[in-house]
């Protein structure tokens, strides 16, 4: 579980990110309970449940090399981009380090 600034200084520098001061608590808290959502799925009973039919063992279509749409085509819907990327919005006023 993420339980303090600790740890979400070390999480934000892993991802690049800068973390507001006055932001903290309220990130830790949505971020505890994202951890809390991903460990919930530990609880799943799969009593009785075949695991071994995964897509693995699925018939796949042929993999076939297309050529893709440019990257500046798609980027002409975007409301902003930089760097040959779409830029979004900040949000919870983290920021992410050039």
């Amino acid at each position: 579980m993420l339980n303090n600034k600790t740890e979400l200084d070390r999480i934000a520098r892993l991802a690049k990110l800068s973390v507001l001061a006055n932001e903290a608590d309220t990130l830790i808290a949505d971020l505890d309970d994202i951890v809390k959502v991903a460990q919930s799925i530990d609880d799943v009973d799969l009593t009785g449940y075949d695991c071994s039919g995964d897509a693995a063992s699925s018939e796949l279509r042929e993999d076939i090399a297309v050529e893709s749409t440019p990257p500046e085509v798609i980027l002409r819907s975007a409301a902003e981009s930089r760097d040959g990327f779409f830029q979004a919005p900040n949000f919870h006023g983290v920021q992410v380090k050039s």
